[in-house]
């Protein structure tokens, strides 16, 4: 089957979409802009994109090129100067400026490299990597102190932040104790704070509920900032983002899965939403309110398109330590837009606000856009939504196309910037530079003036190549749909332009669920029951994928079974998710196949019909999912953990997590499955009981174990067993287990069950310090780490 459709924007976008690059003025002043006023002291934080003070010079980081770019966008030059090579997936870029006279200022950038675990030190004069300093495991945010004295980088698997003195460029002290996932930086004009975001909410303190309880709760969870003293380097608080107990009236469900009230029929949509603060993916501080970009997870069933998640705007007193105002709601009014220009706001990344105006843009990562917001006098946000259906309201949104492009009809979503990460403004307030991960590019904004209806975006520059070989291609386009809440136009109410297939009017994306390509670490109320987002990046083995047509070809790619009750035997049949979930019309386009909900039934999970071939955009998917993830990197790989790798094999482990992809689920035939592999919609043989389901948790009335989306209280799935979960960075995917029940590794081998399935009922884990060893190891276990020869567990797996 050929591509061409789908991979004809990387042509569009090479040779028309960034010809701005070379574009405008050489006058020697630029009538946009003034001499910057003196430097003051600023807050800083971490970003992908930097500029210089004098607005002459812009730094964008290319992760999947390995290399960070230099343009000069002085009086609208616009042109790349240099690309320069890093390490592995740079994420960050701080610029360290130093005046030397003569209106000439000494720039050296730092560049985290995530996959290196080091920070590259480029000279800025000669663009050319001075030093590299070894830091914690996935070094993502960077930001320096406001005098340029220390960078502070946060490394993301190692939980860890590491202090680096600017003169020597040696790290002088790593701060442990900053909570899991340290992720976004930032410090304070003063430099005597610094805030560092917890990417993943975390179990809520002092909650008294157990586990059972508060897994798929909207309430279950809380975001976490952790203050760090800027003097003396140690952690001395944190701040809590608490759950937003309403998220607008307009975003209500029908029925409560864990109050035990079904669904309703014919639909009432009466029940209140709350969420929680998740996936913290930036801070940036603003006189003494800092700003966090998230998406806000709501996992209790039944789920629905507009109950799932929503994109949030947190602010925290610097000054007190605490949230300044309840968490903002992006979405809230959205709802009042008419078909045609209703956008929800779906995955913020991070917000760059004007100096000399109380007025900020947020990087909106699913819809390629620009979102302007508002402040008040308190420093309280707002997008300035419409109050009801007659009234127009004032959101603005900025399209990430140039002139050009945005005149032309893009009915596959292939032009302009994509998935927007970083944006950092002038000190003019005239500009904005935009960078776009998956199209690799920067794009220039202009937001000069007061009057939002004339923002607009004037060019794009190309920041990185783009690939050519066709699988990388196809991998592409699959990693942009992932990440997208737009995608090819629909026909539909909810899928014409400005939104697209991909899921109701911008709603949601396959990101907001599995970051990178990983997990959210949230449990879901589904209609299996509770279920762990799973980490994809063991969905195949490594480099074990055989790629035919755009797709990957089954049983010979030894992809794993699907989903924890194995309902699945294609990455292709998530397209159900796409329209359940999502809302969204779904990417298979067939004569009489309708869009959304509507067409579910012609697109089977398992029989009687494979779902693979159906569309290549869909395909493209299966293919960035096979060929495009990256497992993270273990913090205690090449330690020595032998003797719990011993433990491992004696207990007999390797029977369900031996093989290359450490699980023995493996599909082996080509799709659709025999009508005998199938019991209860599941593949039976691929489920293993290991003492992991507690149908007393149904029977309490108060606990988990219920299936969601039923119009009656049913118990989860789970007593025919579970998929086996791989092993592969299971360090980074808790909680555990099917429900999240196990908040960590040694948990889970608290279930002597579970721990004794491989021996045959016989425990030899019963020391505490065994136990202790063998999470040492299994936290050890990466795409590095040699697997065990598969093995089968007699008379707990298959039917």
């Amino acid at each position: 089957m050929s591509t061409t459709r789908a991979w004809l924007w990387w042509a569009v976008v090479l040779a028309a979409g960034c010809s701005g690059a070379n574009r405008g003025s050489s006058e020697e002043s630029d009538p946009l802009r003034s001499d910057p006023p003196k430097k003051e002291a600023a807050p800083t934080h971490s970003s992908p994109i930097a500029l210089t003070s004098d607005d002459r010079y812009v730094w964008s980081v290319n992760p999947d090129n390995d290399s960070v770019s230099v343009f000069e966008v002085t009086n609208e030059a616009n042109k790349k100067l240099a690309e320069i090579k890093v390490g592995r997936e740079p994420w960050c870029v701080a610029l360290k400026e130093e005046r030397r006279g003569q209106g000439h200022d000494e720039v050296i950038a730092y560049v985290t490299n995530m996959a290196s675990g080091t920070v590259s030190v480029i000279d800025g004069q000669r663009w050319k990597v001075i030093e590299t300093i070894q830091v914690g495991t996935e070094p993502f945010g960077c930001a320096l102190r406001p005098d340029g004295k220390r960078l502070y980088v946060s490394n993301f698997s190692s939980d860890s932040v590491s202090v680096i003195d600017t003169q020597s460029y040696r790290v002088i002290r790593t701060i442990e104790g900053v909570g899991s996932k340290p992720r976004g930086i930032a410090i304070t004009a003063d430099g005597k704070k610094v805030y560092v975001t917890q990417f993943l909410a975390v179990s809520r303190a002092n909650d008294p509920r157990p586990r059972t309880q508060t897994e798929g709760a909207d309430d279950g969870r809380e975001g976490r900032v952790t203050v760090i003293d800027g003097d003396s380097n140690k952690v001395i608080g944190s701040v809590t983002l608490n759950p937003l107990p309403d998220v607008g009236a307009a975003f209500k469900s029908n029925g409560n899965t864990l109050a035990r009230r079904p669904l309703a029929n014919p639909a009432v949509f009466d029940t209140t939403t709350g969420a929680f603060p998740n996936l913290l993916e930036s801070i940036v501080i603003r006189g003494n309110l800092a700003y966090i970009s998230s998406t806000c997870s709501s996992p209790n069933g039944p789920f629905r398109f507009n109950v799932n998640v929503q994109g949030c705007l947190a602010v925290i007193d610097t000054t007190r330590d605490v949230e300044a105002f309840p968490t903002l709601n992006m979405n809230v009014g959205v709802n009042f837009e008419p078909a045609g220009k209703k956008l929800f706001n779906t995955n913020p990344f991070m917000v760059a606000f004007k100096r000399s105006a109380a007025e900020g843009f947020v990087a909106l990562g699913a819809t390629n856009r620009l979102l302007r917001l508002t402040l008040d006098g308190t420093g309280a946000a707002s997008i300035n939504p419409p109050a009801s259906a007659q009234d127009p309201g004032n959101i603005a949104r900025i399209e990430l196309k140039d002139p050009q492009e945005i005149l032309q009809d893009d009915p596959q979503d292939l032009i302009g910037g994509k998935n927007p990460r970083g944006v950092v403004v002038s000190s003019t307030d005239a500009r904005a530079y935009v960078m776009d991960f998956l199209s690799r590019d920067v794009a220039v904004v202009d937001v000069s003036g007061a009057d939002p209806t004339k923002y607009r975006t004037l060019a794009r520059l190309q920041s990185a190549d783009l690939p050519t070989a066709e699988l990388d291609r196809v991998a592409l386009r699959g990693k942009y749909l992932f990440n997208t809440a737009i995608g090819p136009v629909g026909t539909q109410p909810n899928s014409v332009r400005p939104a697209g297939l991909m899921s109701d009017t911008g709603w949601g994306t396959c990101y907001s669920c599995h970051p990178q390509a990983l997990t959210d670490s949230v449990t879901w109320m589904f209609p299996d029951g509770p279920r762990q987002a799973i980490s994809m990046e063991s969905t195949f083995p490594a480099s074990a994928a055989v790629i035919v047509n755009g797709a990957p070809v089954l049983p010979d790619s030894h992809m794993r079974a699907l989903n924890w009750s194995g309902i699945r035997d294609e990455v292709q049949d998530f397209e159900r998710n796409i329209r359940a979930v999502s809302g969204g019309g779904g990417l298979i386009r067939e004569p009489g196949l309708l869009e959304g909900v509507a067409g579910l039934a012609m697109i089977p999970d398992l029989a009687p019909l494979a779902n693979t071939g159906r569309d290549p955009d869909l395909d493209a998917i299966a293919t960035y999912l096979a060929v495009g993830v990256r497992a993270p990197i273990s913090p205690l790989a090449g330690q020595d953990v032998s003797y719990g790798r011993q433990l491992f094999a004696a207990a007999g482990c390797q029977h369900c997590h031996g093989g290359p992809n450490w699980t023995i689920s493996a599909i082996d035939f080509k799709p659709p499955p025999a009508a005998i592999e199938i019991v209860d919609a599941q593949l039976v043989r691929f489920l293993c009981r290991v003492g992991t389901f507690d149908p007393t948790l149904f029977t309490d009335g108060v606990s988990n174990e219920i299936r969601a989306n039923n119009a009656a209280n049913v118990q989860a799935r789970g007593e025919l067993g579970f998929n086996v979960p791989s092993l592969i960075s299971v360090f980074a995917s808790a909680p555990y287990l099917h429900s999240g029940a196990s908040e960590t590794l040694g948990n889970v081998l608290e279930n002597v069950a579970h721990r004794s399935a491989g021996t045959g009922g016989i425990d030899i884990l019963t020391s505490a310090s065994d136990r202790n060893e063998l999470v040492r190891f299994l936290s050890s276990i990466d795409r590095s780490t040699e697997p065990f020869p598969a093995g089968t567990v007699p008379g707990l797996c298959g039917p």
